[in-house]
């Protein structure tokens, strides 16, 4: 056992930390440790500092996680604010457009087709429900709400899904060393196999079914840690607590709103006594017969029709009024609210617009944007590891029926070239006031701060495609003797661009 520190060594180490050293050795120790950071100093006011730097898998043991899973699955099946969230970031991060484009015109147009056929349900997903926009939807929803989320490269360019706890040690019984997450890992902690599980016969324990080489599988997760996280963490741990506070605290509200609105009205009457009988305390000299007596006692209202009471001077009525929910739970549940949504870094003006003014959410869609950029980094890498896969399994196919090797081949490009070429782009952030924000973007292009090409991707629009298209439309509208107005209207009158229009119209016909 360590001996404890003489008065003369506390001394000592007072002199260091320039703080007197009079006094006992406990008032000596205490200057001492008002020095440091406080978030390391048990001082008893709040939960004493953490001790230890574990593992995250220790932290998060497999029964804590399947807690923290369900937990989570079962507030976005439950809880609209959850649902929505997750739906709201799934808007901003998981959709994709593919962007491939060599200046090869039919190796442009093969690998796009092939990509066009392949997102269709039945050519991708094993069980034939999803599309690929919406299979990859629900992958980046399974990591939000659980942490982490799998696919397995099949056999005839097929995926299956895997959920997160769908990998798992379960039952396994082989002789290869599985952790405690599911993983068979290297020295530097690199997965070399995955242990994959099934639901069972009955859908209620999860079951070993195989393990699969990590080659074959694309994995992604929300990760916080460098070496020490096998697995990743639902986001929403953060707001779990918080959000089942509030809602419960609506469940109450909503009771205590319906109890006032049971009883509907009260009805006052006059107690004392009428100045024609009785005396004190309102005591009458006639005695009433029971009929009487109760008819006397209530009011019989009609819910179905319009009411007259016929009331005794002195008696009234009126409407018991909740005031439920009051404005301080409303401005307090508005701040737990945005609280909890910072877990998916959503800005409050995405919730409730109507405090906040058109700047304000637009500087709010600009800080999201710069947030959602590592989101969808991920899942570019995730997509971009699926058309990989997907352009050497046809490259490497002997049989190759759509020749795809035979026209990079012709057009002097290999499969790398292939790959590096595909692109995934953000489908872009939707349109807030389209007029200002185009304003705003043209102006950039023209003192050189932006370029067309990025400002259309940014929309998620593919501006080669829209000079395509373009194409397309002017050539059909001058062979239908169409004027159409190509170029901008600003600074003109409306006389100036009707006479534009006509002029237009006349080339045309000359033509």
């Amino acid at each position: 056992m360590a001996k404890a520190p003489t008065k003369a060594q506390i001394q000592k180490a007072a002199r260091a930390c320039g703080v007197s050293t009079k006094g006992t050795k406990a008032e000596i120790a205490r200057r001492i440790t008002l020095f440091g950071y406080n978030a390391v100093e048990d001082k008893g006011r709040r939960q004493a500092p953490q001790t230890k730097v574990k593992h995250e898998s220790l932290v998060l043991t497999p029964k804590k996680r399947k807690r923290l899973q369900a937990t989570a699955q079962d507030q976005v099946r439950n809880l609209s604010l959850v649902a929505w969230m997750v739906r709201k970031h799934l808007d901003y991060v998981a959709k994709f457009h593919i962007n491939f484009r060599t200046g090869k015109a039919t190796v442009d147009t093969l690998v796009n087709r092939i990509f066009r056929w392949h997102g269709a349900p039945g050519n991708l997903d094993i069980s034939q429900r999803f599309g690929r926009d919406e299979m990859f939807r629900l992958f980046e929803a399974e990591k939000v709400v659980a942490g982490d989320a799998a696919f397995l490269k099949l056999k005839k360019l097929k995926l299956q899904a895997i959920e997160s706890d769908l990998i798992a040690k379960a039952n396994y019984r082989g002789k290869e060393k599985v952790n405690s997450s599911g993983l068979i890992i290297d020295k530097q902690a690199a997965p070399l196999k995955f242990c994959i599980c099934n639901r069972g016969a009955n859908g209620r324990r999860v079951v070993f079914d195989h393990l699969e080489p990590a080659s074959n599988v694309i994995f992604d997760a929300y990760y916080t840690r460098f070496g020490s996280q096998f697995r990743g963490v639902s986001p929403l741990s953060t707001a779990i607590n918080m959000i089942q506070d509030t809602h419960e605290g609506f469940e109450w509200n909503q009771i205590k709103a319906k109890m006032h609105a049971i009883f509907g009205i009260a009805i006052m009457r006059k107690t004392d006594g009428t100045p024609d009988f009785g005396g004190a305390g309102g005591a009458t000299s006639e005695t009433a017969s029971a009929d009487e007596q109760d008819n006397d006692s209530h009011l019989d209202l009609d819910p179905r029709t319009v009411n007259i009471l016929d009331l005794n001077p002195g008696e009234d009525v009126k409407p018991i009024e909740s005031g439920t929910p009051s404005s301080e739970f409303v401005d307090g549940s508005y701040l737990f609210i945005q609280i909890a949504m910072l877990a998916l870094d959503i800005p409050i003006t995405c919730f409730d617009s109507r405090r906040s003014s058109f700047s304000a959410r637009i500087a709010d869609l600009n800080e999201y944007e710069v947030s959602c950029d590592s989101k969808r980094t991920k899942n570019r890498y995730v997509r971009k590891d699926y058309s990989d896969w997907v352009l050497a399994s046809i490259w490497k196919d002997p049989r190759d029926p759509w020749r795809l090797k035979a026209a990079a081949e012709k057009a002097k490009m290999n499969l790398r070239d292939l790959q590096e070429a595909l692109e995934w782009t953000p489908s872009g952030s939707p349109w807030l006031d389209k007029f200002k924000q185009i304003q705003g973007d043209q102006l950039a292009i023209e003192i050189g701060e932006d370029n067309i090409i990025d400002a259309c991707r940014r929309r998620g629009q593919d501006y080669f495609r829209n000079i395509d298209m373009q194409k397309l439309a002017l050539k059909y509208a001058k062979k239908q003797g169409v004027p159409i107005m190509v170029g901008s209207t600003r600074g003109k009158t409306v006389e100036q661009v009707i006479a534009d229009a006509v002029a237009a119209g006349k080339e045309n016909e000359d033509e």
